[in-house]
Protein backbone atom coordinates (compact mmCIF):
# COMPACT_ATOMS: atom_id res chain seq x y z
CA UNK A 1 0.00 0.00 0.00
CA UNK A 2 1.39 3.37 -1.27
CA UNK A 3 0.89 5.21 2.01
CA UNK A 4 1.91 8.52 0.75
CA UNK A 5 -0.56 8.82 -1.64
CA UNK A 6 -3.47 8.81 1.01
CA UNK A 7 -1.86 11.37 3.33
CA UNK A 8 -0.63 13.89 0.91
CA UNK A 9 -0.79 15.19 -2.63
CA UNK A 10 0.94 17.55 -4.57
CA UNK A 11 -2.32 19.49 -6.19
CA UNK A 12 -2.73 21.30 -2.19
CA UNK A 13 0.37 23.33 -2.82
CA UNK A 14 -0.28 23.56 -7.14
CA UNK A 15 -4.13 24.28 -5.92
CA UNK A 16 -2.50 27.49 -3.39
CA UNK A 17 0.23 28.40 -6.59
CA UNK A 18 -2.48 28.44 -8.82
CA UNK A 19 -4.87 30.37 -6.91
CA UNK A 20 -2.87 33.04 -6.26
CA UNK A 21 -1.49 33.29 -9.75
CA UNK A 22 -5.28 33.58 -10.92
CA UNK A 23 -5.93 36.55 -8.57
CA UNK A 24 -2.20 37.97 -9.79
CA UNK A 25 -1.06 38.12 -6.47
CA UNK A 26 2.02 36.11 -7.72
CA UNK A 27 4.43 36.30 -10.76
CA UNK A 28 3.71 33.75 -13.61
CA UNK A 29 7.62 33.17 -13.00
CA UNK A 30 6.99 32.06 -9.57
CA UNK A 31 4.17 29.91 -10.38
CA UNK A 32 5.94 28.08 -13.14
CA UNK A 33 9.00 27.62 -10.89
CA UNK A 34 6.54 26.15 -8.08
CA UNK A 35 5.13 23.75 -11.00
CA UNK A 36 8.56 22.64 -12.36
CA UNK A 37 9.40 21.98 -8.60
CA UNK A 38 6.13 19.67 -7.55
CA UNK A 39 6.27 17.74 -11.32
CA UNK A 40 9.10 18.63 -13.79
CA UNK A 41 7.93 19.74 -17.28
CA UNK A 42 4.78 19.69 -17.99
CA UNK A 43 2.88 18.57 -20.87
CA UNK A 44 -0.92 19.92 -21.50
CA UNK A 45 -3.20 18.80 -24.51
CA UNK A 46 -1.04 19.18 -27.24
CA UNK A 47 1.46 22.15 -24.87
CA UNK A 48 3.19 22.79 -22.38
CA UNK A 49 2.44 24.33 -18.69
CA UNK A 50 2.08 27.96 -20.38
CA UNK A 51 -0.91 26.51 -22.22
CA UNK A 52 -1.90 24.92 -19.07
CA UNK A 53 -2.08 28.65 -17.49
CA UNK A 54 -3.81 29.93 -20.39
CA UNK A 55 -6.85 27.91 -20.43
CA UNK A 56 -7.53 27.86 -16.27
CA UNK A 57 -7.29 31.30 -16.91
CA UNK A 58 -9.66 31.89 -19.80
CA UNK A 59 -12.29 29.40 -17.66
CA UNK A 60 -11.89 31.75 -14.56
CA UNK A 61 -11.65 35.40 -16.13
CA UNK A 62 -15.14 36.13 -16.10
CA UNK A 63 -15.54 34.78 -12.49
CA UNK A 64 -12.34 36.61 -10.87
CA UNK A 65 -14.56 40.32 -10.78
CA UNK A 66 -17.92 38.28 -9.67
CA UNK A 67 -18.94 38.68 -6.09
CA UNK A 68 -17.55 35.52 -4.55
CA UNK A 69 -19.87 32.44 -3.93
CA UNK A 70 -17.26 30.20 -3.42
CA UNK A 71 -13.44 28.95 -4.00
CA UNK A 72 -12.93 28.80 -8.13
CA UNK A 73 -10.45 26.35 -7.46
CA UNK A 74 -11.00 23.37 -5.21
CA UNK A 75 -8.79 20.28 -4.00
CA UNK A 76 -10.46 17.15 -4.31
CA UNK A 77 -9.01 14.51 -2.39
CA UNK A 78 -10.37 10.84 -1.57
CA UNK A 79 -9.61 7.71 0.38
CA UNK A 80 -10.94 4.47 2.15
CA UNK A 81 -14.45 5.67 3.22
CA UNK A 82 -14.35 8.79 1.41
CA UNK A 83 -15.28 8.96 -2.28
CA UNK A 84 -14.18 11.97 -4.20
CA UNK A 85 -16.49 14.79 -4.61
CA UNK A 86 -16.83 14.08 -8.02
CA UNK A 87 -20.13 12.68 -9.84
CA UNK A 88 -19.75 8.89 -9.18
CA UNK A 89 -18.48 7.25 -12.02
CA UNK A 90 -17.90 9.71 -14.18
CA UNK A 91 -14.62 9.67 -16.96
CA UNK A 92 -13.49 12.74 -13.78
CA UNK A 93 -14.19 10.58 -11.06
CA UNK A 94 -12.32 7.27 -12.81
CA UNK A 95 -9.24 9.89 -13.76
CA UNK A 96 -8.84 10.93 -10.48
CA UNK A 97 -8.91 7.45 -9.01
CA UNK A 98 -6.46 6.08 -11.69
CA UNK A 99 -4.33 9.34 -10.81
CA UNK A 100 -3.86 8.37 -7.06
CA UNK A 101 -3.48 12.38 -6.03
CA UNK A 102 -7.11 13.31 -6.37
CA UNK A 103 -7.75 16.29 -8.94
CA UNK A 104 -8.25 20.23 -8.97
CA UNK A 105 -12.24 21.43 -9.63
CA UNK A 106 -11.93 24.33 -12.09
CA UNK A 107 -15.04 26.20 -11.95
CA UNK A 108 -17.11 27.88 -14.76
CA UNK A 109 -19.83 30.88 -15.51
CA UNK A 110 -22.15 27.84 -16.23
CA UNK A 111 -22.86 26.66 -12.78
CA UNK A 112 -23.67 23.16 -14.16
CA UNK A 113 -20.75 22.76 -15.61
CA UNK A 114 -16.75 22.54 -13.88
CA UNK A 115 -13.62 21.22 -15.10
CA UNK A 116 -11.72 18.36 -13.21
CA UNK A 117 -7.72 19.04 -14.05
CA UNK A 118 -6.14 15.35 -13.09
CA UNK A 119 -2.24 15.01 -13.46
CA UNK A 120 -0.61 11.76 -14.64
CA UNK A 121 2.97 11.89 -13.29
CA UNK A 122 5.63 10.22 -14.99
CA UNK A 123 9.35 9.42 -14.30
CA UNK A 124 10.32 12.99 -14.31
CA UNK A 125 7.27 14.73 -15.48
CA UNK A 126 3.33 15.61 -15.55
CA UNK A 127 0.84 14.96 -18.36
CA UNK A 128 -2.47 16.68 -17.20
CA UNK A 129 -5.80 15.84 -18.33
CA UNK A 130 -8.64 18.53 -18.22
CA UNK A 131 -11.75 16.61 -17.92
CA UNK A 132 -15.48 18.39 -17.99
CA UNK A 133 -17.65 17.66 -15.48
CA UNK A 134 -21.16 17.97 -16.04
CA UNK A 135 -23.80 19.11 -13.49
CA UNK A 136 -23.99 19.73 -9.79
CA UNK A 137 -20.41 18.70 -7.88
CA UNK A 138 -21.22 16.62 -5.11
CA UNK A 139 -21.32 18.21 -1.72
CA UNK A 140 -19.30 16.86 1.17
CA UNK A 141 -19.98 17.95 4.52
CA UNK A 142 -18.30 21.85 5.33
CA UNK A 143 -15.65 22.19 7.48
CA UNK A 144 -14.27 25.06 8.64
CA UNK A 145 -10.42 25.93 9.19
CA UNK A 146 -11.04 26.39 13.18
CA UNK A 147 -13.20 22.98 13.32
CA UNK A 148 -10.02 21.04 10.77
CA UNK A 149 -7.36 22.55 12.92
CA UNK A 150 -9.42 20.94 16.03
CA UNK A 151 -9.22 17.60 14.45
CA UNK A 152 -6.09 17.72 13.31
CA UNK A 153 -5.11 18.64 17.15
CA UNK A 154 -6.83 15.80 18.41
CA UNK A 155 -5.15 13.80 15.64
CA UNK A 156 -2.11 14.74 16.37
CA UNK A 157 -2.47 13.99 20.31
CA UNK A 158 -3.93 10.86 19.50
CA UNK A 159 -1.06 9.53 16.72
CA UNK A 160 2.14 10.59 19.14
CA UNK A 161 0.26 8.70 21.94
CA UNK A 162 -0.43 5.40 20.05
CA UNK A 163 2.92 5.32 18.49
CA UNK A 164 4.64 6.15 21.75
CA UNK A 165 2.90 3.57 23.56
CA UNK A 166 3.12 0.89 21.13
CA UNK A 167 6.34 -1.90 21.19
CA UNK A 168 7.82 -0.44 18.21
CA UNK A 169 9.78 1.78 19.91
CA UNK A 170 11.70 -0.45 21.97
CA UNK A 171 12.80 -2.66 18.69
CA UNK A 172 13.60 0.57 16.38
CA UNK A 173 16.60 1.56 15.14
CA UNK A 174 17.75 4.56 17.28
CA UNK A 175 17.39 7.17 14.72
CA UNK A 176 12.99 6.06 14.91
CA UNK A 177 13.24 5.63 18.66
CA UNK A 178 11.08 8.67 18.72
CA UNK A 179 9.10 9.67 15.73
CA UNK A 180 8.70 13.23 17.10
CA UNK A 181 12.50 13.32 16.49
CA UNK A 182 12.00 11.76 12.54
CA UNK A 183 9.21 13.56 10.66
CA UNK A 184 11.05 16.85 10.32
CA UNK A 185 12.59 15.54 6.97
CA UNK A 186 9.07 14.01 5.59
CA UNK A 187 7.58 17.48 6.56
CA UNK A 188 9.96 19.51 4.36
CA UNK A 189 9.42 16.96 1.72
CA UNK A 190 5.84 17.36 1.71
CA UNK A 191 6.24 21.35 2.33
CA UNK A 192 7.81 21.66 -1.46
CA UNK A 193 8.44 23.63 -3.30
CA UNK A 194 7.05 25.97 -0.09
CA UNK A 195 4.15 28.55 -0.36
CA UNK A 196 3.41 31.59 -2.02
CA UNK A 197 3.77 34.90 0.64
CA UNK A 198 0.17 35.46 -0.19
CA UNK A 199 -0.99 32.42 1.41
CA UNK A 200 -3.21 33.44 4.51
CA UNK A 201 -2.08 32.55 8.02
CA UNK A 202 -4.91 29.63 8.27
CA UNK A 203 -4.43 28.20 5.70
CA UNK A 204 -0.62 27.55 6.24
CA UNK A 205 -1.04 26.59 9.67
CA UNK A 206 -3.36 23.84 9.00
CA UNK A 207 -1.03 22.88 6.18
CA UNK A 208 1.73 22.21 8.55
CA UNK A 209 -0.33 20.45 10.91
CA UNK A 210 -1.55 18.24 8.28
CA UNK A 211 2.28 17.64 7.35
CA UNK A 212 3.10 16.39 10.81
CA UNK A 213 0.33 14.08 11.51
CA UNK A 214 1.16 12.93 7.57
CA UNK A 215 4.81 12.72 8.84
CA UNK A 216 3.94 10.54 11.89
CA UNK A 217 2.03 8.16 9.88
CA UNK A 218 4.34 7.98 7.09
CA UNK A 219 7.03 7.24 9.52
CA UNK A 220 5.38 4.32 11.37
CA UNK A 221 3.58 2.36 8.37
CA UNK A 222 6.77 3.30 5.31
CA UNK A 223 9.64 3.95 7.12
CA UNK A 224 9.58 1.47 9.58
CA UNK A 225 6.85 -1.06 7.93
CA UNK A 226 5.29 -1.72 10.96
CA UNK A 227 1.32 -2.30 10.17
CA UNK A 228 0.61 -3.10 13.39
CA UNK A 229 -0.89 0.07 13.92
CA UNK A 230 -3.09 0.23 11.16
CA UNK A 231 -6.66 0.72 12.23
CA UNK A 232 -5.50 3.30 14.57
CA UNK A 233 -3.43 5.54 12.03
CA UNK A 234 -5.74 4.88 9.14
CA UNK A 235 -8.29 6.75 10.81
CA UNK A 236 -6.45 9.81 11.00
CA UNK A 237 -5.96 10.13 7.32
CA UNK A 238 -9.38 11.30 6.53
CA UNK A 239 -8.64 13.98 8.84
CA UNK A 240 -5.41 15.19 7.16
CA UNK A 241 -7.32 15.34 3.74
CA UNK A 242 -10.21 17.26 5.12
CA UNK A 243 -7.73 19.64 6.39
CA UNK A 244 -5.80 20.05 3.54
CA UNK A 245 -9.04 20.53 1.28
CA UNK A 246 -10.51 23.09 3.94
CA UNK A 247 -6.91 24.85 3.81
CA UNK A 248 -6.90 25.36 -0.01
CA UNK A 249 -10.51 26.43 -0.14
CA UNK A 250 -9.99 28.98 2.72
CA UNK A 251 -6.34 30.28 0.56
CA UNK A 252 -8.46 31.26 -2.31
CA UNK A 253 -11.45 32.17 -0.30
CA UNK A 254 -9.12 34.94 0.87
CA UNK A 255 -7.20 35.52 -2.39
CA UNK A 256 -10.57 36.70 -3.65
CA UNK A 257 -10.75 39.24 -1.00
CA UNK A 258 -7.27 40.38 -1.45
Amino acid sequence: MDIRAHVYSPLQNTAVWLGAWIYDLVPTEDVIDAFVDLGGPHTFEDGGLLDLLRCVRGTLELLIDEPFTGPVISLVLSGPGDAPLLPASSEAAQWAARSGEGALVIRSVDKLKSFALIPQRLDDSTVWEWIPVEGHLPTGAAVSPGEADQLLSRATAEAATIIEASAYSSLAPNSLKNPRLTVGSLSDFYDTPGLPHAVPPRSAKLFARADRVAAIVETVQSTLGDHSLDPQLISLWRHIRTARMAGVDYALAEFARA
